[in-house]
């Protein structure tokens, strides 16, 4: 098995979000017309989320899980998952 089945690539948060979304709607065995469809949404706007031209407020996020039957939580759990973590930063302030 390639390295990169084992260990993906860590990916920024948006990139981590629309992955997560395709990963479902793939699971579902649902199109790109379907999960709209589904979601009750326009066919452009949830492409449009997917491929990162858009970006939903909370609450279609929120709708979006519930489409699939995740909870929300789970669902940002998995994006999180996927998320490169981001760089610590060291403290540079002088103490006396």
């Amino acid at each position: 098995m390639p390295p990169s089945k084992r260990h993906p690539k860590p990916e920024t948060f948006d990139q981590a979000f629309r992955s997560v979304l395709k990963d479902l709607r793939k699971q579902k065995g649902w199109s790109q017309a379907q999960l709209p469809a589904n979601a009750r949404y326009g066919q452009n706007y949830v492409s449009n989320i997917e491929t990162g031209k858009q970006y939903p407020r909370f609450s279609v996020v929120f709708n979006l899980g519930q489409t699939f039957g995740k909870r929300p939580d789970l669902y940002m759990k998995a994006v999180a998952g996927r998320t490169k973590p981001k760089a610590s930063k060291k403290n540079t302030r002088r103490t006396p």
